[in-house]
């Protein structure tokens, strides 16, 4: 992390995420946490996940098996002070139909001593709702 700020913490998990470096992703985040993600996503079924743990198995485990050549790096951070607000594309191809999808996403994250402690996502659910659908 590159100067300690809270914004400096929620953008070394996107840059770790982007390089596919899940345990620097694992490093940011809080023993204490509430991740959320969409209602009416598929990994929102879960809600929510507690701890870094159910994350790695919950989220990153389940994108690396229900989607290919998976993307997701915000276009745009939003510094907040403890809140920062990241927009960016949720890119890859359903597994299960082949179909690709191209989806927006807006994400909120607190920080709290050095760690994130919340991540709440909203995501374009039809899009992929879409891309899970066989013709």
């Amino acid at each position: 992390m590159s100067d300690g700020t809270d914004f400096a913490v929620v953008k070394e998990f996107y840059d770790s995420f982007v390089r596919g470096d899940i345990d620097a992703v694992i490093a940011t985040l809080s023993e204490d946490l509430d991740w959320r993600e969409s209602e009416n996503f598929l990994l929102g079924d879960r809600n929510p996940y507690l701890s870094p743990a159910a994350v790695v198995e919950g989220v990153f485990g389940r994108i690396a098996k229900e989607f290919q050549d998976y993307q997701a790096g915000p276009t745009e951070l939003i510094d907040g002070g403890n809140v920062v607000v990241a927009v960016g594309r949720s890119k890859g191809i359903m597994a299960s139909t082949g179909k690709p999808f191209d989806a927006q996403y807006m994400h909120v994250v607190r920080v709290a001593n050095g760690k994130i402690v919340s991540f709440h996502q909203l995501i374009d659910t039809l899009e992929i709702w879409r891309s899970q659908q066989i013709d």
